[in-house]
């Protein structure tokens, strides 16, 4: 009589029906919790998606190079930490198929007329930065800086807080401004020192210092210009050795006004370029009216020629691809964009772990009205169950029914859920949400590299996953209200009241 799944799933979809109330009201509580579910989710992995493609596109490209002792030290910006002869890397890389862009980036302070703001400053090229990198279409209110000229392009940030924007928001082309340069490492390379310097002087110069000061005491009363106990004679005879040797350990203390006008403005979709950060030619910093760069570098920002935006980099873009073309020294490295964005996609990481225990909670809620329903169907049908037992229903098969019926409230909710959710993520996906308003409090590094709009992605593995989980949790949520209606003798069942 009761033989068979389809007709255990018949009787179970026929109780259903005569529960019409509590039937709709789990159903709505599934739907819920699931369209809530695919939302966040097609939200978080839009903006994850966005901000990765960000990073890559219009702050560092695919990898650098870099000595490896910078990337060591990277958030502390250790210009010192350069190197020369990148000509040679580059011409490398164009011949291998990749866009290859010099940098020397340095910290300071930026002066306007009543008004002064800290910044980093990026020395380029010009033309190698366009190719390399998708911000620069985006100068508002004015152009792109030039080679030959001591020319400024600052986020959108930096001008406001210097007082660049009009109360329109339009900049005041040619602005003039200062850069208060302050290059100068805290202490030169000890390693250096000791690899370089100490082995080319005389044994009585070396007995001089070792006598008079430890190497790093040394070099920071030297930097500093404090008196240092040696004499003229010996001390302009280490600094002759230095000279010969060419002790690329010591980098120039650099600490100059530099007279610059701004010519734009950056307001790019990343809001890191468009923060506390300049971007300068490199060209007119060679020089005595510069920094005295000695064409050296501190980084070459490096993208495939054939690179599609829309798409992360992939294995022609790895650390191992792009090294296999050079010839670089053990002091230098190629350093990816995820090696400089492992705090960025631990916060992004941390981020949608929240939102996702936040959003599963709908679903325990759910799940917990799921197996309550169960709970009451059972009770009020004490009787019924027990005249089924007594007509020859098994127990597997009636545990069979009440998990049919909440396989099938499952089904139904997750079913309306997607319906729900897909429509709410389709406006996300096709307009998204504006949260400018927002940007300036959130700082360039607070949050996923989204400058205005956040916008949502169609996860499809999630939406059909939610479906399919929605269905077989329900489903198991009833087994343990059924393992009570079994528990009952039948002839007490038939006498329940």
């Amino acid at each position: 009589m009761f033989s068979g799944s389809t007709e255990l799933a018949k009787i179970a979809l026929r109780n259903l029906a005569r529960h019409k109330v509590k039937t709709v009201l789990t159903v709505l509580a599934v739907t819920v919790s699931s369209a809530f579910y695919i939302f966040y989710d097609s939200w978080i992995t839009g903006m994850s998606m966005e901000s990765r493609r960000n990073i890559v596109n219009y702050e560092m490209g695919a990898a650098k190079i870099q000595t490896k002792l910078y990337f060591e030290k990277k958030d502390e910006l250790p210009s010192y930490e350069n190197f020369a002869n990148w000509e040679i890397y580059k011409e490398s890389l164009n011949k291998a198929g990749y866009y290859a862009a010099p940098r020397f980036v340095f910290s300071g302070t930026l002066y306007s007329e009543g008004a002064s703001a800290p910044v980093t400053f990026n020395a380029v090229d010009p033309i190698a930065e366009s190719q390399v990198l998708r911000y620069v279409p985006y100068v508002e209110n004015g152009r792109y800086i030039k080679s030959g000229a001591f020319e400024l392009v600052v986020g959108t940030v930096v001008a406001k807080k210097l007082n660049l924007l009009d109360s329109s928001g339009n900049n005041n082309v040619q602005i003039s401004a200062m850069i208060d340069i302050k290059a100068v490492p805290e202490k030169i390379r000890l390693d250096k020192w000791e690899g370089e310097l100490i082995p080319a002087l005389k044994n009585e110069e070396k007995e001089l210092l070792q006598a008079a000061y430890q190497w790093e005491e040394f070099m920071d009363a030297y930097l500093l210009k404090e008196e240092v106990e040696l004499d003229s004679t010996k001390l302009a005879s280490i600094l002759e050795t230095m000279i010969r040797i060419d002790f690329s350990g010591a980098v120039k203390h650099i600490n100059q006004l530099i007279p610059a006008v701004v010519v734009g403005v950056v307001n790019s979709p990343n809001p890191v370029t468009n923060f506390n950060i300049a971007y300068i030619p490199m060209d007119v910093l060679q020089g005595e009216q510069g920094m005295m760069l000695d064409d050296r570098v501190t980084e070459i920002l490096i993208r495939d020629k054939n690179a599609n935006d829309a798409e992360l980099p992939g294995k022609r873009e790895s650390a191992a691809a792009i090294t296999a073309v050079l010839n670089l020294p053990a002091e230098l490295g190629v350093f990816t964009w995820i090696d400089y964005s492992k705090d960025y996609i631990g916060y992004e990481k941390m981020e949608a772990a929240a939102t996702k225990i936040l959003t599963s909670l709908f679903f325990i809620l759910a799940l917990l009205g799921i197996s309550n329903t169960i709970l009451m169907s059972v009770l009020e049908r004490t009787k019924e169950i027990g005249m089924m037992r007594a007509l020859g229903m098994t127990d597997n098969q009636l545990v069979q029914v009440y998990m049919f019926e909440a396989g099938f409230l499952g089904l139904l909710g997750s079913i309306f859920g997607i319906i729900l959710g897909c429509a709410m993520n389709y406006p996300m996906v096709k307009y998204g949400i504006d949260f400018s308003s927002m940007r300036d409090a959130m700082g360039a590094n607070a949050s996923f590299r989204i400058s205005s709009l956040f916008r949502s992605s169609w996860n499809v593995p999630v939406i059909i996953g939610t479906g399919i989980v929605a269905t077989l949790i329900s489903s198991l949520m009833a087994f343990f209200p059924a393992r009570r209606a079994i528990k009952m003798p039948i002839t007490d069942s038939l006498r329940f009241e």
